[in-house]
């Protein structure tokens, strides 16, 4: 799935704990040279999101598997 930048997304770290972010640039919006692969693992990063926990924004590079879109529930109005 493609994403968008400012779109809100939740991003499941490495360890299964999920978490509210928000996405900043993508691939192919990173200058040429700039963020190629992980140390870890020869991964290619695909997005640069911002995470907020414990009142602290953090950017993380991240691929497109560990993103989901955050979906807006919508309050259904009984008929009465």
């Amino acid at each position: 799935m493609n994403f968008v930048k400012g779109q809100d997304v939740s991003y499941t770290t490495l360890s299964g704990r999920s978490y509210r972010a928000v996405i900043v640039e993508r691939k192919i919006d990173f200058k040429k040279g700039l963020i190629k692969k992980s140390a870890m693992k020869e991964m290619t990063y695909h997005y640069l999101i911002e995470v907020q926990k414990n009142d602290l924004k953090e950017k993380i590079l991240c691929t497109a598997n560990q993103l989901k879109v955050l979906e807006k529930k919508v309050r259904a109005k009984k008929a009465a």
